[in-house]
């Protein structure tokens, strides 16, 4: 495993090249704020339990948590563009059998498919916006503020058309987003394209998951600087998978519209979009590790508290803003430590590498709020749920003084 730091003698990409790979971003998290949005009205809306419902949340999770090496790795071997093109066009038809198929099976089995292929969509979008400016951490953190615009739009277009005309309108939607991040990729020239030039024709065997590409990307966690993020990105994302479980299905028992839900999404996402632009202030702060765990705490705490803020809806607001500030900051940060320590010739496999760490949260979260939701109260499940996660930081924090070499040089 290499250090290797973005070389600043490289060329800059073509603006439109760029701005393509922007676009094909926005899209692509977009995607996941609609769904962690839409998913759990819909499953409301045919009186599902909350067991059920956090089984359904859990489900889109489930393939991605396997496969997400998988897909980084096939990106690195047939090329980034090539895999979205079809991930994409397959996102888009999956979209439209939502609606179609409204029985809770059929639903988990399009979640864990639809999850599988959004997943996959998003790790090339990252993917190929580090190959694109050679993990340059200033462009990484406009490209996260980029793509903040789609999931600023997009839960309040999604909650608006959910109150005005339910399924249908919104999974169309849904489909027509997944269409322009076709377009967008299509915009954007293989980064790699010499490297799959050179090398033999690879066939329809080269899709299938293989053993190497599973040990070549666990190996990088002997890497303590990628297993470190590789952790603190997962337990960020258990703030995510509150958010996306049970924190719809309570504001709307609140009596909260989902329009209104939208724009607590979009506050979320305004905040994480203008605080990646100040990313580099962020490495004034302190030290890289002390940086990503206090921000990581921050996010996880604002979320988990959302039952002791009475449903007032400015308190909701306040801590959806405080919880983006500290994931804008993190964000960029931790895909640029990463993306250093990896190598150019591991991009796709360190991002499945974190995208994993992020499902296990998002696969085990959901099932575990809703089991405790039925157990004791939808209020006590998002309070032990965050003390679970707290504990996790903790036991980072311990690793980070007693043991050097998990320290993030200043540099990375």
């Amino acid at each position: 495993m290499t250090n290797e730091q973005p070389d600043s003698r490289m060329a800059p990409p073509p603006r439109k090249v760029l701005y393509a790979a922007y676009g094909a971003g926005l899209f692509g998290i977009a995607l996941t704020d609609i769904y962690a949005l839409i998913i759990p009205l819909l499953a409301l809306s045919l009186g599902l339990s909350p067991s059920e419902i956090g089984l359904l949340i859990g489900a889109r999770s489930i393939l991605p948590l396997f496969l997400s090496i998988h897909g980084g790795a096939l990106m690195d071997r047939l090329g980034t563009r090539r895999v979205m093109l079809v991930g994409t066009a397959a996102a888009a038809i999956m979209a439209l059998l939502f609606p179609a198929s409204p029985w809770f099976p059929v639903l988990l089995i399009l979640q864990a498919l639809s999850g599988l292929f959004m997943n996959m969509n998003w790790i090339g979008a990252q993917t190929l916006i580090a190959q694109v400016c050679h993990g340059d951490a200033v462009t990484l953190g406009r490209f996260n503020f980029v793509v903040r615009a789609g999931t600023i739009v997009a839960p309040i277009v999604a909650g608006a058309l959910w109150d005005v005309g339910g399924a249908w309108p919104t999974f169309i939607m849904i489909a027509l987003c997944a269409c322009s991040m076709h377009v967008m990729v299509r915009l954007v020239p293989e980064p790699n394209a010499e490297k799959f030039a050179a090398g033999p024709k690879q066939s329809l065997w080269s899709a299938l998951p293989r053993v190497e590409d599973y040990t070549r990307s666990f190996a990088m966690m002997m890497v303590p600087v990628i297993a470190f993020t590789v952790v603190v990105a997962g337990l960020r994302n258990g703030s995510t998978g509150i958010q996306t479980s049970l924190y719809v299905v309570y504001l709307e028992n609140l009596g909260m519209k989902g329009t209104l839900i939208g724009v607590l999404f979009s506050a979320l996402e305004v905040t994480i979009a203008l605080a990646s632009l100040v990313v580099g202030a962020a490495r004034k702060l302190g030290r890289p590790e002390w940086v990503l765990l206090v921000t990581t705490v921050i996010s996880i705490v604002t979320i988990s508290v959302t039952p002791l803020l009475g449903g007032i809806f400015l308190l909701l607001m306040l801590m959806q803003m405080m919880r983006g500030v500290s994931q804008g900051l993190m964000q960029p940060m931790l895909f640029a430590i990463q993306s250093a320590a990896a190598g150019r010739d591991n991009q796709g496999a360190v991002v499945g590498l974190r995208i994993t760490a992020n499902r296990v949260c998002s696969a085990v979260l959901p099932p575990i709020m809703g089991f405790l939701a039925d157990t004791f109260s939808m209020e006590s499940s998002f309070l032990l749920t965050g003390l679970l996660l707290l504990l996790g930081c903790a036991w980072l924090a311990w690793l980070v003084i007693r043991h050097p070499e998990f320290r993030i040089a200043d540099k990375a």
